[in-house]
């Protein structure tokens, strides 16, 4: 089996800062889990309190959901200790947690290719690894970066099942293109994000009667030239916010947004991503307002897309 994963996957260790548990997302369990923890807290003789803690979802269950975790009135998870640190995982272990629990910011998916792994920025220790010079390393290996594999996945790709007439067929090849591009520091950020949105506006045009493969690789070819054409930036962008953004991009399109969310809405996310983003770089000289700045919108930028941060909201 080959394994495809940032480099940064191997690198992650958590830092038990507690801020995925102390949010506004819906966290769920399975059945499976609530008869889990059902069992282990007539074990610990808190029958009541897990009644207060595991909710059962009626009408408002998604597959493979059954109940929610409480939150306090602070707004942070039912078990979140003073310290940082989950009452749960101290009673029973860190097996004992539901999937999601054991395994975010990790962001597992499975694809024709292999299995592939990278990591959610809304987590800051994640993101923490993003803030480098050198861009992120996408790795091939028969071997794990993980001790153990998780028991599902986030996302599912597979391209050959769609025809040779849609441009999903060509998805992975695509892929590794716009990574290029969004890598291509000889020249400015604002121009290479620009060389990627007119890519995949030139891909919505595309019709069932279009040669999708030709002209994709024609695409390709001229995207190429148009980097190498393009002026060097003016200012100074070898820097930390710089590197930040250029990574929070490529980690955006590594996880499979264009292939799960399609054309339209990974076009309108890249837009806002650009929006939120631009307004803290100072146009044309380079210099930013403050990399911590930077780092707290990307996080937010992912919160609010990846987890959809809000009062409905789940976390799968």
């Amino acid at each position: 089996m080959l394994f495809i994963y940032l480099d940064i996957v191997e690198k992650f260790v958590c830092s038990q800062c507690g801020r995925c548990c102390q949010n506004n997302w819906l966290v769920t369990v399975d059945e499976a889990g609530y008869r889990r923890n059902r069992e282990l807290f007539a074990k610990l003789g808190l029958d009541e309190e897990f009644r207060q803690a595991f909710i059962p979802l009626q009408g408002e269950a998604d597959y493979g959901e059954y109940a929610r975790i409480a939150k306090r009135a602070s707004g942070g998870c039912w078990f979140l200790t003073g310290d940082h640190l989950c009452r749960l995982q101290q009673w029973a272990g860190h097996e004992h947690l539901d999937t999601v629990c054991q395994w975010f910011p990790r962001y597992p998916m499975d694809t024709e290719r292999g299995i592939e792994l990278s990591l959610s920025f809304s987590c800051p220790t994640a993101l923490q690894l993003a803030l480098r010079e050198e861009p992120l390393r996408i790795v091939r290996s028969g071997q794990s970066p993980l001790c153990m594999l998780p028991p599902d996945f986030v996302t599912y790709a597979y391209p050959s099942q769609y025809s040779e007439q849609h441009w999903q067929h060509y998805y992975f090849a695509l892929e590794e293109h716009l990574i290029d591009i969004f890598q291509a520091r000889r020249i400015s950020w604002r121009n290479r994000l620009d060389v990627v949105r007119r890519s995949l506006d030139c891909l919505t045009g595309w019709g069932p009667a279009d040669s999708v493969g030709q002209q994709l690789a024609k695409l390709c070819r001229n995207n190429y030239e148009r980097l190498d054409a393009l002026p060097p930036p003016t200012g100074d962008e070898n820097i930390p916010a710089y590197w930040l953004v250029e990574n929070c991009f490529v980690n955006f399109l590594f996880r499979k947004n264009l292939y799960s969310h399609g054309l339209t809405e990974t076009l309108q996310q890249l837009e806002l991503m650009q929006e939120r983003l631009q307004t803290l770089m100072r146009r044309g000289s380079g210099r930013c307002l403050g990399t911590e700045t930077v780092f707290e919108a990307i996080v937010q930028l992912e919160m609010e897309y990846n987890h959809k941060s809000s009062k409905n909201s789940r976390c799968k």
